[in-house]
């Protein structure tokens, strides 16, 4: 009697798990296989570009600074009011990118090993851009510079 009980209830567990799991991730309503894609504003003229930077980063080892990463970013914009609102924002986006820079090197999204992953860095700071100027304001995140220097 307890095998069959102990059965039961398994069994209860496990298909409570699936249809859990279709709740959570199966197809949404509405939707049906459709995905929507943003649309893209036109540019009317020559892309604008703003400066920000630069940042220095350091890398931190068991006890010491290990070395110093500089880098240096320009954002590209549709216009010079989109390049205002970058410099109005400057101060809030080097916080975001020292704090973006400063997860993927503990999580070791963007560096391997002693060396930076420079395509992971850029999609670091896309997001960190995104996150403080709102998606669609800044096109492409350029990277200018980047300096690894060992810390003595």
């Amino acid at each position: 009697m307890k095998k069959i009980i102990l059965l039961v209830l398994a069994l209860l567990v496990l298909i409570g798990a699936g249809v859990g799991g279709y709740v959570m991730f199966g197809p949404k309503p509405g939707h049906e296989g459709e995905q929507e894609e943003p649309k893209k504003r036109e540019r009317k003229g020559p892309p604008a570009f703003a400066s920000v930077g630069p940042m220095i980063v350091p890398i931190l080892g068991a006890k010491t600074v290990e070395q110093n990463i500089m880098v240096t970013v320009s954002l590209e914009v549709d216009d010079d009011a989109a390049r205002e609102q970058i410099r109005q924002q400057n101060p809030r986006l080097v916080d975001a990118y020292v704090q973006a820079l400063y997860g993927g090197i503990d999580k070791g999204q963007v560096i391997d090993g002693q060396v930076l992953n420079i395509p992971a860095l850029k999609a670091k700071l896309q997001e960190a851009t995104d996150k403080v100027l709102g998606p669609g304001v800044v096109h492409d995140v350029l990277i200018q510079s980047v300096s690894q220097r060992p810390a003595y």
